[in-house]
């Protein structure tokens, strides 16, 4: 059985987290999402798969990355130029960096292509194997650009 005091106290606390509730709900803050966030957290929440047409005429569908590819593309995108996808492929006096930097934005394309055998294979400790002459071939810049763009919506990232 509740005390008065316990009751006052709880329907004070009820008033208060009502009123805090109200507070946030009505915030003009808290309501300001834009339509593409909004679609993002969408296609995020449902799954749903982005599809990109490559020059060899293919539709293909870029689902969400799994928890794994998730992290690794997080790590991936510090080190690629997502702006100029070109500027990957400027040498510089470092050989290794920019070997390094191209994996690195192959590595990333991989994650995207990973559900087509004839792009991308695992090896036996589960590393991708990305087909880099047929990505060479059949993926330009500007797809290739929206291929990234297109995971990191897909996947509720922030550039």
């Amino acid at each position: 059985m509740e005390t008065d005091q316990e009751r006052a106290e709880r329907e004070l606390a009820e008033r208060l987290n009502e009123e805090a509730a109200s507070r946030i709900k009505h915030d003009p803050e808290n309501q300001k999402a834009t339509f593409e966030e909004i679609e993002a957290a969408e296609r995020a929440f449902f799954e749903d798969d982005e599809i990109v047409t490559l020059r060899d005429r293919r539709k293909y569908r870029i689902p969400p990355c799994n928890l794994k590819d998730a992290r690794r593309l997080m790590q991936l995108l510090k080190t690629v130029n997502i702006d100029a996808i070109i500027l990957n492929f400027i040498p510089t006096d470092n050989d290794e960096l920019d070997q390094r930097r191209q994996q690195d934005l192959f590595d990333v394309l991989g994650i995207a292509f990973k559900n087509y055998p004839h792009i991308v294979t695992k090896d036996d400790q589960g590393e991708y194997i990305i087909n880099r002459d047929y990505l060479d071939e059949y993926l330009d810049l500007n797809t290739a650009r929206k291929v990234i763009d297109l995971m990191i919506g897909l996947n509720g990232l922030k550039k």
